[in-house]
């Protein structure tokens, strides 16, 4: 990026003399459509109930005025305005988010803190180097230098969604360049994904607004999130901690809500005393108890304590500790040598068993 100038204009002089070109009623519609001296920016409805007209008449004032204002577009400070402002965007790939651009602008302008952003956006209006493309419900309001159409924008947009949908997961501004194989700038590629609304930043990789692990529409959306980022097992207490904090909520989420849509969904599996993970982690459900056991079952005879816990720590990080407390703590984990483990439980169903049997005989007898 070249380095650029700092541009020291008075911007209440410059809005001064703009503002006098235009009529009492063409003035007041400029200044509250681009929230001037602090206003907040009102609609062309809005203003058109105040005249008593509609808001097409109202759109057709606006655009006098700034035909009007056009008419100084050679002044020297706003020359110096719609030179940064073109140079920042061609910086950029000629195209830019408005709220970038502007940022980017105040960098190189003299009394940034002091200066109307507004202002500044009403001056860049009257050049006829550069276009504004207003927010609807496909962009955020953007920048993009008048040789660069608004199809040539669209076209880079369709490629960037073309391959995130091949991908099917966030990628880089790197790689999204790379896959588009050199047909746009780095910049503009980065510039774009500001612009359109489909595309969401986490982190520093971008991805689809429709998919569900970007931007999710349900509980089990959030919880399947929060076991991704974590990449690990997480006791229910900080699964709910996550989803209230990591989130935006429209209404609020209770802790049973977020309980009944880990016992309800095969997605989700405990695998502890409150610990729950993603079933695609492979991890065995039950307590730490029911390893033991199930390691016990699956031997058949006697192991030696620490055979146990090697076996155990197997099929999930678990404390050693928290091991050898359950060995102790439950009695169907019956000694039988010098820190050598049988499951009774099973071995008394076995006797049980053993025994109806023998009776049963006995009795045919």
């Amino acid at each position: 990026m070249t380095q650029k100038q700092i541009v020291d204009v008075n911007f209440s002089e410059l809005m001064s003399r703009l503002l006098d070109l235009l009529s009492p009623k063409e003035r007041d519609v400029v200044e509250r459509r681009f929230s001037l001296g602090g206003n907040k920016k009102e609609t062309l409805d809005k203003i058109g109930k105040s005249y008593s007209i509609t808001r097409e008449r109202v759109r057709q004032i606006e655009a006098v005025a700034i035909k009007k204002l056009a008419r100084i577009s050679m002044d020297p400070s706003m020359r110096q305005i719609h030179n940064l402002a073109y140079e920042i965007l061609c910086d950029h790939g000629r195209v830019m988010a408005e709220d970038q651009l502007v940022s980017e602008m105040l960098k190189n302008m003299a009394n940034a803190k002091k200066l109307d952003t507004n202002a500044i956006k009403l001056a860049m209006r009257v050049s006829d180097r550069m276009t504004k493309q207003e927010k609807n419900q496909f962009y955020r309001p953007f920048w993009r230098t008048s040789e660069l159409s608004l199809m040539d924008v669209k076209t880079v947009i369709k490629g960037i969604q073309k391959i995130m949908r091949k991908q099917g997961d966030v990628m880089n501004v790197e790689d999204i360049t790379e896959k588009l194989e050199g047909k746009y700038p780095q910049e503009m590629v980065n510039s774009v994904l500001y612009v359109d609304w489909s595309f969401k930043r986490i982190d520093d990789q971008w991805g689809l607004t429709t998919w569900r692990h970007i931007n999710p529409r349900s509980i089990k959306d959030k919880i399947t999130i929060v076991f991704k980022n974590t990449g690990k097992p997480l006791h229910f207490t900080e699964i709910v901690n996550h989803v209230l904090s990591d989130f935006d909520a429209k209404k609020m989420v209770t802790h049973q809500a977020i309980h009944n849509e880990l016992i309800r969904h095969d997605e989700f599996v405990l695998v502890g005393r409150g610990v729950y993970a993603l079933s695609e982690w492979g991890l065995p459900s039950g307590t730490v108890c029911d390893l033991i056991k199930q390691v016990l079952e699956e031997n058949g005879e006697p192991m030696k304590r620490q055979e146990i816990i090697n076996s155990v720590l197997k099929k999930r990080d678990i404390r050693v500790g928290t091991i050898s407390l359950n060995l102790q703590k439950y009695p169907f984990f019956r000694r039988v040598g010098r820190a050598v483990y049988e499951y009774a439980g099973e071995l008394d169903n076995r006797r049980r068993h053993k025994k109806a049997q023998a009776k049963k005989a006995a009795k045919a007898e």
